[in-house]
């Protein structure tokens, strides 16, 4: 284990080939290099197998909201040049992501499910990780547990088909961190699997820059005790560093340019409740998940649960010097996270915290896989029980489309657009947000923008007996004017034949938002009013 290993460190075969180790890193994901394949890497190949098969269940139903399409729109540049140059001016982040899914796409096709099935490879490839990373600090038994319990989260899962970056950041992390500990511990040490790691964690996320942080005080604090011997693996490490810093400084301009755009505050921003949920909340969406509501006696049922795990298991870890590794490990990039939520990115509420803080997400299971590992049989199976059938029902919930926190990751533009489709005149003209990316979806042959409403006067001057076919996106902080002026003035000259609403919210989640905001909170994610021709 690490802390043993950690208080007894030998400087020895630093001579190896560094690409022969780091391959034999890679390798051994599934387990530690041993002469045969025991019954724990079938498992961990098992839960693997598990984790894909319950990422790739109806990939095609979610629909593109808004900050997937914008990946999609920047992946589905001609150029890897023009990849980056439209990342630089439209997101907060750099390229990496991007760039990947581009070079995805150039090879598969530009489909929605090839971007999707990209994140689905990041979520299944948590799965051996988090195992070799729970090896630096338990033994295989409780490592598979922490796998297990991975394996199974429904945020997880419901990232593997979201056109974002947040499963990779959390893969990556844990890989970063499990070649880290092997280089601490480890003869055969992965000095090329650290690197490309680590790179390519820092050019995917900016929280993410809380484990190379992380990762240099728990390398102050352990080769601290040691000799300064030149030969010490201390000083390839910190070089290791300094080229890990080269393409940040590189990119440098970039993210003080990225880091001025002002979105405006999000609801609860600067607050003490807001600050609070954005702190409490990554823990509950992690390991419940986002789309079962808290109040569910089952969920309250499996925070205790995980409640219970992470105490024994972090009692476990405390009585080495393992658990400050892994404390450190935990909170340098969980704090990163939160101080970027709270400055730069105010704009995201709290309901944003889990995807922004991802890097911390393996980590997270460590001393739960240790905590199930310590009960007795019975207490264990009870345990599983309980976490299990919670994330049943959201994922259930999730397949379905029903109960999420997260309303923006529930906007069902395709859904909506069929429903148009089959029923508008070919002479119907239909109006859209762009951020609801029901136009994507479209069929229709008179489509019109919001912001177009001179057009659209045009057409319907010129159409008469065109019906209007207005589409709604459910707001808090951003309502928009605009679309209720629209609907309004349409009112006024046509009768309403139908008003369809999609993704509604439940009742009582609606009543705490009402409250907590002190407004009255959206009844339907998005919402069709059907309009007669003119009068």
């Amino acid at each position: 284990m690490l802390a043993n290993v950690l208080y007894n460190m030998e400087v020895s075969n630093l001579g190896q080939d560094d690409i022969r180790s780091s391959f034999a890193f890679a390798m051994c994901m599934i387990s530690r290099i041993s002469p045969k394949f025991d019954r724990v890497r079938w498992m961990i190949v098992a839960l693997t197998l598990l984790c894909f098969l319950l990422s790739a269940i109806a990939i095609n139903r979610p629909s593109f909201w808004v900050d997937e399409k914008i990946s999609f729109d920047i992946a589905s540049q001609p150029t890897a040049a023009q990849t980056l140059n439209a990342v630089i001016e439209q997101e907060r982040r750099p390229p990496a992501y991007h760039l990947g899914l581009w070079a995805l796409m150039q090879i598969a096709g530009q489909t929605e499910r090839v971007a999707r099935l990209y994140s689905v490879f990041w979520a299944v490839l948590m799965i051996p990780a988090t195992f070799q990373l729970a090896l630096a600090f338990t033994g295989r038994k409780a490592a598979v547990f922490a796998a297990l319990l991975a394996a199974t989260s429904p945020i997880l899962l419901a990232f593997a088909q979201t056109v974002r970056y947040y499963d990779m950041v959390a893969a990556l992390s844990a890989l970063s961190f499990a070649a880290f500990f092997m280089l601490l511990r480890s003869k055969r040490k992965p000095w090329l699997a650290y690197f490309v790691f680590t790179l390519l964690l820092l050019l995917t996320d900016y929280p993410a820059y809380g484990v190379p942080a992380a990762q240099l005080a728990i390398g102050l604090v352990v080769w601290g005790r040691t000799s300064f011997a030149p030969q010490h693996p201390r000083f390839k490490w910190l070089a290791a560093q300094v080229l890990l810093a080269l393409p940040v400084l590189a990119w440098m301009p970039v993210i003080l340019n990225q880091g001025t755009r002002d979105f405006g505050a999000a609801d609860l921003s600067g607050t003490l409740a807001g600050t609070t949920l954005k702190v409490a909340y990554p823990f509950y969406a992690w390991l419940v998940g986002e789309t079962i509501f808290p109040w569910l006696p089952v969920a309250i049922l499996c925070l205790v649960v995980f409640g219970i795990l992470l105490v024994v298991g972090w009692l476990s870890l405390r009585s080495g010097f393992a658990g400050i590794v892994w404390l450190i490990a935990f909170s340098i990039p969980f704090a990163l996270a939160q101080l970027l939520l709270g400055t730069v990115a105010a704009d995201s509420p709290f309901v944003n915290a889990p995807a922004r803080s991802m890097a911390c997400f393996g980590l997270l299971f460590v001393p739960m896989g240790i905590g199930l590992a310590r009960l007795s049989r019975r207490i264990a199976l009870v345990a599983v029980a309980i976490v299990f059938l919670a994330h049943v029902i959201a994922l259930v919930n999730y397949y379905r489309g029903e109960n999420f926190i997260n309303t923006v990751y529930n906007t069902p533009a395709r859904e909506v657009a069929q429903f148009i489709n089959v029923r508008a005149l070919p002479a119907d003209a239909v109006v859209t947000e762009a951020d609801s990316v029901v136009a994507y979806y479209l069929t229709t042959s008179h489509n019109f923008d919001l912001s177009a409403q001179d057009e659209l006067k045009k057409y319907l001057a010129a159409n008469p007996s065109a019906q209007v076919w207005q589409v709604e996106l459910g707001r808090d902080r951003t309502r928009n004017a605009a679309a209720v002026d629209l609907r309004e003035a349409l009112h006024a000259q046509r009768s309403i034949q139908q008003v369809t609403g999609f993704a509604t919210q439940n009742e009582t989640y609606r009543a705490i938002k009402t409250r907590l905001f002190g407004r009255e909170a959206y009844l339907n994610r998005l919402t069709v009013t059907q309009f007669s021709s003119a009068q």
